[in-house]
């Protein structure tokens, strides 16, 4: 495999009659430009390729279809409930704003220098982007506790009203692993 961004990977072979077919997260995870998929494009020039996924690269499909080509097949949410493969999912946003006073925007860089002490220098440079820096606030010990509470608290009601489950979906693994944690703190037996 090339070790180096751009590279290509060498012909294997040209014949017609190779079939690669990819499930996910394989179909997915490796459509970059420089990924493992585009590496199988190369040295596969003329295989038919396949892929499976239930989420596909990019909002516009643009990465998956560009490895893989054109949907054979789109087997949907709204499918897979009048099949009865999956129950009815309800989607309720829950937004819970963004309160950064003034005193505390001079903070954010100094503390993601203090997490990421011991860092490799160019893992560290990488890791100091916007991406890092909005990560840190969205994911405030202070906002965590309230987002928690507020999780907590409509899941109750909720399920005071209907059976049910829910999921949450956060913007980092870290955050998902804090506002469990917060959960827990708050609810240990669930």
């Amino acid at each position: 495999m090339p070790e180096e961004k751009g590279d290509r990977h060498p012909v294997l072979s040209e014949r017609r009659n190779i079939v690669v077919i990819a499930t996910r997260p394989t179909a997915v995870s490796t459509t970059s430009s420089d990924g493992f998929a585009r590496h199988m494009r190369d040295a596969l020039p003329n295989a038919s390729f396949i892929g499976f996924t239930g989420t596909p690269v990019e909002l516009t499909d643009k990465n998956t279809r560009a490895v893989f080509g054109e949907h054979i097949s789109v087997y949907d949410i709204q499918r897979a409930v009048e099949d009865k493969a999956t129950v009815p999912i309800y989607y309720e946003s829950r937004l819970a704003k963004l309160e950064l006073n003034e005193a505390e925007r001079p903070t954010i860089d100094p503390e993601f220098e203090e997490l990421t002490e011991g860092e490799e220098a160019e893992r560290k440079e990488k890791l100091k982007s916007k991406w890092a820096q909005l990560e840190a606030v969205v994911g405030s010990e202070k906002r965590l506790k309230l987002v928690a509470r507020d999780i907590v608290e409509h899941f109750e009601q909720r399920l005071s009203a209907m059976d049910g489950k829910a999921m949450v979906v956060c913007m980092s693994r870290r955050i998902c692993m804090d506002v469990h944690d917060e959960i827990v703190k708050l609810r240990p037996g669930w």
